[in-house]
Formats: C-alpha cells, structure tokens, sequence
C-alpha cells in the first residue's frame, strides 16, 4: 500500500493521520542538520492548527485495555513524569508537510489476504502463459507478494 506525503492543511478535524516522513532539517549542535523522526508510523487524531502550531493528540483504539501494550512499571512513571492529558503540539513551520492517513498495521495482512483471495477467485483457469505474463508484471513493480502468489499458482499447473 503506497502512502502519499501530504500537507497538514490536508485534513480535516478528528482524521487519523501519522508522520511518514521527518520533518524539515533543524541546525544542530555540531553544524549538522538534524530532521525530527517522532511521531512517524505513531497513529494521531487532528485537531487543528492554531497558534502558529498543529494540534494532535496520541490516538487509542477503543477496544485498547490501559496497559496492554507498555510496560506496567516504564508506562506509569512516563505517565507520572509527562502526564497524558492535552494536546501535542508541534510548530507549523517544521511540521507542515511528511503527514498521511494513518494505516493500521493489523488490517494488513487482511487486505493482503483478501487480494490473493480475489486473485485466486479470478484467476482459478487461466493459462500458464497468462500467469506468467502476470509474474512478470508483478516482478517489474515490485510487487513480491502478488508474484509469490503467482509463482505458487504456475508451480501448481506444472
């Protein structure tokens, strides 16, 4: 699944959205450039942008259990030290732009699922040439997955 970089104007109050880039260069300590990976791949719910900054704030899914992805002792004193209460905010001019919609990592292997399925259902008869003409498509964009699953279907006519 491709994930297009897109603008913080883009979307719209309560979208679920993630950081798929760094942000912009910031001067560091030494003369080097440092870009800001926080948040990347980390599912955040827009509020808006207001003050100069973007207003997030850490998304959890509703059937989420309060601890069951941390550990006890690590996760209370981060949230003893830290709080969790509030929004994050991060300033427009670094983090304007590297954001897209937020893809669950669990529904994945679902939708890949569900596209071999399909494949499978579509292709039960088709002819060991036209299966690898399709491996050869699938091979050229780079699309292991699918050729994998193409490969396994002409093994299986040989």
């Amino acid at each position: 699944m491709v994930q297009k970089s897109m603008s913080i104007y883009e979307f719209k109050r309560g979208d679920l959205i993630t950081r798929i880039e760094p942000s912009k260069p910031l001067p560091g300590f030494d003369g080097e450039d440092f870009k800001d990976r926080a948040y990347i791949g980390t599912p955040l719910k827009f509020l808006g942008i207001a003050n100069g900054c973007v207003y997030v704030e850490r998304y959890k899914k509703p059937n989420h259990q309060e601890g069951e992805d941390e550990l006890p002792i690590i996760g209370s004193f981060f949230k003893m030290m830290v709080g969790e209460a509030g929004p994050i905010n991060l300033p427009l001019d670094i983090w304007s732009d590297g954001w897209s919609y937020y893809i669950d990592p669990y529904t994945l292997s679902r939708e890949l699922d569900d596209k071999f399925q399909d494949l499978a259902d579509d292709e039960p008869h088709a002819s060991l040439e036209e299966l690898e003409r399709q491996l050869k498509e699938a091979l050229k964009r780079e699309d292991y997955l699918r050729a994998d699953k193409l490969q396994k279907m002409i093994n299986n006519l040989k």
